[in-house]
């Protein structure tokens, strides 16, 4: 098995790391439709925001997956938010992920003094929720997420 290194993300790295984004998406199917066009203005828009919180696995040199967040100033403290953590299929269950959300959480936490981390998956998939669950996040039964089109909104505002 190749050595599993973790580094900070490049900018160069984005391209690359977009196509892996949204293989991972048509593979495990979770009804999310990303491409590489999509998935670059996603990677982008967090390497833009919180580039010291990017970080990439490579596999014996190629790009096995990568991880990155934002730190927002929250009541109890400052939080990891959102973001995103994801694995190439053909590098999965090697324990990449894992090492991907420890690097986050050590800078966020030594950078930043971070106590949480908020974020969003599927709850109707087994995965990845199972794993979140078995590293320690827990169900805010009190939160909610919601959405609604802009469209509807202006409408219902008029």
């Amino acid at each position: 098995m190749e050595k599993i290194t973790i580094r900070q993300m490049k900018k160069a790295d984005i391209k690359k790391l977009a196509v892996m984004y949204a293989e991972v998406y048509k593979v495990f199917d979770v009804g999310e439709k990303w491409d590489s066009k999509s998935a670059h203005k996603l990677l982008a828009y967090w390497f833009g925001r919180q580039s010291d919180l990017a970080f990439i696995a490579e596999a014996g040199g190629k790009l096995a997956g990568a991880a990155i967040a934002g730190i927002k100033p929250w009541w109890d403290g400052n939080h990891i938010v959102d973001g995103e953590i994801f694995v190439s299929p053909q590098f999965q269950k090697r324990g990449i992920g894992s090492m991907l959300l420890k690097a986050l959480c050590l800078k966020a936490k030594k950078k930043y003094k971070a106590i949480s981390f908020d974020t969003i998956t599927f709850r109707s998939t087994g995965f990845p929720l199972s794993w979140y669950r078995k590293i320690g996040f827990d169900e805010v039964k009190e939160w909610m997420l919601i959405s609604a089109s802009v469209d509807k909104i202006l409408q219902n505002l008029d």
